[in-house]
């Protein structure tokens, strides 16, 4: 059973304003034994309950009882019975105009049982507008979820058709592969650039480049005419292996180089920094 469904289902409420079926009320009671959130939801609703009636409460106007008890038991109102009649203790004629008479203990109650509905009834609107409240925040989760699912789906998409993109790129029969060998400094590493001069792109295939400190970056040279063009830095991340480089394509290079630079790169390469390098081949 999906237990935050159960809470929000409304039956605790029911069971709390005593409106729930004798086999509700015992898997209410019995659920609140083998869940503490069942009974913690119990008393929150209590609590809820007795402040609203606590502001909102219609107290019977003060004497009603005894106003009630006396015309049960047939006693006027206000004398107790036994008391001497009305003949003893009537007081002196005078003259008045007759009027309908007026029943004070019963206009009371009538106003008491009225002011009884009213509560009932604020005490059910205020039941539905809690369960519309719970209603539209569970909607507004599902909404941010599915934004979040259709968020995530756009990026695997757009993550595919870079990927696609990447190897009929690399694929591509004017495409040629440069390897870029480690030199003394660079130990084991090595990367390869995917030059093309038809599709005007080139790519960048990481290979073994370590990751470098905080404050360098490596950097992309080709080598035209003897001299160093700059291709621009990137980061070395695993999750991008092969990276396409951006910005002006470079005609007829006769090589490629990566240094390691300070962060955010240099107007020259570091010479005593180079990692790997690599002609191109003619044809």
């Amino acid at each position: 059973m999906n237990l935050q469904a159960y809470i929000t289902s409304g039956i605790l409420e029911l069971y709390v304003h005593g409106l729930a079926s004798p086999d509700d009320v015992r898997e209410v009671e019995a659920m609140a034994e083998q869940h503490p959130e069942v009974q913690q939801e119990l008393d929150n609703i209590r609590k809820v309950l007795d402040s609203y009636v606590g502001a909102h409460g219609v107290q019977p106007p003060a004497g009603l009882k005894e106003k009630v008890m006396q015309r049960l038991d047939g006693a006027p109102v206000g004398r107790p019975k036994g008391s001497q009649n009305s003949e003893q203790i009537a007081p002196p004629m005078r003259s008045y105009e007759p009027r309908a008479p007026r029943e004070p203990g019963i206009a009371s109650i009538a106003t008491w049982v009225l002011g009884a509905a009213l509560l009932g009834a604020c005490v059910a609107v205020f039941l539905f507008w809690q369960q519309a409240e719970r209603a539209d925040v569970q909607v507004k989760a599902a909404q941010y979820q599915m934004e979040q699912v259709r968020k995530d789906c756009e990026a695997e998409k757009a993550k595919a058709n870079e990927v696609k993109e990447q190897f009929i790129a690399i694929r591509h029969w004017a495409t040629k592969p440069v390897q870029m060998k480690a030199t003394p400094l660079g130990g084991d590493a090595y990367a390869v650039v995917y030059w093309n001069n038809v599709k005007k792109t080139t790519y960048l295939d990481l290979g073994k480049l370590p990751q470098p400190a905080a404050d360098k970056q490596f950097q992309l040279w080709a080598i035209v005419n003897g001299k160093p063009t700059d291709m621009g830095i990137f980061e070395v991340a695993p999750a991008d292996s092969l990276i396409k480089i951006d910005g002006q394509f470079i005609e007829n290079p006769q090589a490629f180089a990566v240094t390691l630079e300070p962060k955010g790169g240099s107007q020259s390469p570091s010479l005593d920094q180079m990692w790997v390098v690599g002609n191109v081949a003619k044809g």
